[in-house]
């Protein structure tokens, strides 16, 4: 699980904090992914739910096996996160030792991005290991370094251990490779769990991160090109189906827009113009309350969000309903319930102008 490169072991005793007396240990890149992710803007209890649900879709495990822990990110442009992916074995061993533990291109600095994309690598033997610009990083062996190197783009190179030879350009700081930055090497992959542990109870807050997790599918899946493909060429599926007796055998080209307008406008108004506002917006209203979403629906005659609501208490409810009318929208709620889990209510939300 540690680290083979002795390098790395050595910056860890230079440059990072002991912990009762004891040095970092470096766990090798190989166990740890680790990725940007964009998220909207959230309070410190949902992010975490953002940052799980956001890694989902880009790993080849399940959520069940990988342990996902938000890592340091000095100058990140805002919603973007830095998130560590590592088994939970491998985080078993890191827990059961007393040492703190961080992964090894955490002991690289971050090269600068001024011109473009860069690489830090540190080569130490047949291993290289990667810090990128964006503050993620890999390892990988030196014979497919080249090959990786030319599918990034090939960015910009600083050689900050062994030279890595003719085929990769490289700014060669080898006899002076610079510290890495105090906010990584402060970092502890222990550190994170212990602050979850001091939170709230997580039955208190399980609806918070489902609803957080529907918002973020709904957004990125309106946002993903792939998706708006799919929902262009149902509306003209449905477009040609619905003029096909009045002008039968005829196909529409991409440029739909002015058929769907005469034929379904208030569908296309609703689809594309009033439900991520109308989301946007509730989501904003409500990011601090003790509220989870349990299942949604979008009322598209009508522009109108339906959700089941649920949140610790009556009053709590109550108080959800209120916020909302006092920040301008229409809502009917249904009969509330309450149980040993907490009370829900179905809430239709609307503009308070009725649009």
């Amino acid at each position: 699980m540690t680290t083979r490169n002795s390098a790395m072991v050595a910056r860890a005793e230079l440059y990072c904090p002991q912990v009762d007396g004891l040095a970092a240990r470096p766990v090798s890149a190989e166990h740890v992914s680790s990725f940007i992710v964009h998220v909207p803007r959230s309070n410190a209890r949902q992010r975490q739910a953002l940052i799980t649900f956001a890694v989902e879709e880009r790993i080849a495990a399940p959520l069940q096996s990988v342990q996902i822990i938000q890592g340091p990110l000095a100058d990140a442009s805002p919603g973007d996160h830095l998130a560590f992916v590592l088994s939970n074995d491998v985080m078993t061993q890191v827990t059961q030792e007393d040492a703190p533990h961080l992964p090894e291109y955490l002991l690289i600095p971050r090269p600068p991005s001024d011109n473009g994309p860069a690489w830090a690598v540190w080569k130490e033997g047949n291993r290289a290991v990667v810090r990128c610009s964006d503050g993620t990083g890999f390892a990988a062996n030196v014979n497919m370094l080249p090959l990786l190197w030319q599918r990034a783009g090939r960015p910009s190179l600083r050689a900050l251990g062994e030279p890595l030879g003719a085929d990769l350009p490289a700014e060669n700081l080898s006899a002076t490779p610079p510290p890495p930055d105090p906010i990584d090497v402060a970092f502890s992959f222990a550190q994170p769990r212990k602050a979850a542990a001091r939170g709230l109870a997580a039955w208190k807050w399980a609806a918070v991160a489902v609803g957080a997790a529907l918002a973020l599918h709904m957004t990125i899946a309106a946002l993903n090109l792939r998706a708006l493909s799919q929902i262009a060429e149902t509306e003209r599926r449905a477009a040609e189906l619905a003029i096909s007796d009045i002008l039968p055998g005829m196909t529409l080209t991409r440029e739909v827009g002015p058929v769907l307008a005469r034929l379904t406008p208030a569908q296309v108004v609703a689809t594309e113009s009033s439900f991520l506002p109308l989301l946007s917006d509730v989501s904003r209203v409500l990011t601090d309350a003790p509220v989870g979403f349990r299942r949604m629906a979008w009322g598209a005659s009508e522009n109108t969000l339906v959700v089941l609501m649920q949140s610790p208490g009556l009053d709590d409810l109550q108080g959800i309903e209120q916020t909302l009318e006092a920040s301008g929208f229409a809502v009917r709620s249904g009969a509330a319930t309450a149980g040993d889990g907490g009370a829900e209510v179905e809430m239709r939300i609307a503009r308070g102008d009725g649009g």
